[in-house]
């Protein structure tokens, strides 16, 4: 890392994907000091379980446990677009923050991602990329199937887990889904445990995966990172 300003941005659809994709990371940086700023792009609206600012109001909560700041956008969900508004809405918030990582959705198009999902990638990585203050961009783990996502880069999150299982208990309203069930997240992080380690794979180790977009691996940039 190369500015060191210790600053993290993680952009994403709907007010549970950052649960669901990268809550241990998101609190283990919380822990290690940065400064962490998430932003959800939707309230999320458009799902049959959702009432009003349900969603919104459980992410507040989530953002409150965990200690990052939560930054909210009411752009109609299922409609998200990776367009000059889209791009140039993202940009203000870069400039605003400046962080030094951004963190945002794999796109997996071809019908096996959310267009939301997809869409919100496009975007963020189109105005990341030419962000001076970005030294790294990544794309964090589908929230429910993962065909073609290749992780390069994993964080151990093993003091986080329970964290991370608490998060999505509090998305209550979206609690229905399999998905969403905690021990579904838990069996998700030890298998990518596993992917990290498959020679001396430790039982009991949760492991979140990553794919680097934009910048240079670097395993020891903060403590704990595998």
């Amino acid at each position: 890392m190369s500015n060191g300003n210790r600053t993290i941005l993680a952009v994403f659809a709907h007010p549970d994907d950052d649960a669901l994709s990268c809550l241990g990371t998101l609190a283990k940086f919380t822990n290690e000091n940065y400064q962490v700023h998430v932003l959800t792009l939707t309230a999320g609206e458009k799902s049959n379980t959702a009432i009003g600012r349900t969603r919104l109001s459980e992410a507040e909560t989530v953002a409150q446990l965990v200690g990052y700041s939560l930054m909210e956008q009411e752009l109609s969900d299922g409609h998200l677009r990776c367009d000059l508004e889209t791009v140039s809405l993202i940009e203000k918030y870069i400039q605003q923050i400046r962080p030094q990582i951004v963190i945002t959705h794999y796109p997996q198009n071809s019908g096996y991602g959310h267009q939301d999902h997809d869409n919100t990638a496009s975007a963020v990585v189109n105005a990341a990329r030419r962000a001076s203050c970005v030294d790294w961009i990544l794309y964090a783990e589908p929230p429910v199937q993962d065909w073609g996502f290749l992780p390069n880069f994993y964080v151990d999150i093993t003091d986080h887990m329970d964290l991370k299982k608490q998060a999505i208990r509090l998305h209550a309203s979206e609690g229905s889904k399999a998905y969403m069930l905690p021990d579904i997240a838990a069996m998700r992080a030890q298998w990518w445990a596993l992917q990290n380690h498959p020679d001396n794979f430790c039982a009991g180790r949760y492991f979140e995966p990553f794919i680097v977009v934009k910048g240079v691996l670097d395993r020891n940039f903060f403590t704990g990172i595998e």
